[in-house]
């Protein structure tokens, strides 16, 4: 039982050591690139068309497959711009 106990914690604490300090593999020892403030604006102003389109979609209780297409599009462009931001 002893025995059990203490591989528990012992796993429990390189466990916690790992989680703490993220590999070199993970962040490549680089620093999160900043967006600008235009990027901010273009990624909220996207965020904001994408949720009203899928309030007019949802507004009569039903989503056709033209509409599904849209919104389908809508996340897919909304996405590539988050991406594009966050790359530069």
């Amino acid at each position: 039982m002893k025995t059990l106990v203490t591989a528990a914690v012992v796993l429990a604490i390189t466990a916690g050591g790992a989680m703490a300090y993220p590999s070199k593999s993970y962040n490549h020892g680089n620093h999160r690139p900043q967006i600008t403030a235009a990027e901010r604006a273009a990624i909220a102003r996207s965020q904001w068309n994408l949720n009203a389109l899928e309030r007019r979609a949802r507004a009569d209780g039903r989503i056709t497959a033209f509409e599904r297409m849209q919104i389908r599009f809508a996340q897919a462009r909304h996405n590539q711009l988050v991406k594009s931001a966050w790359r530069s």
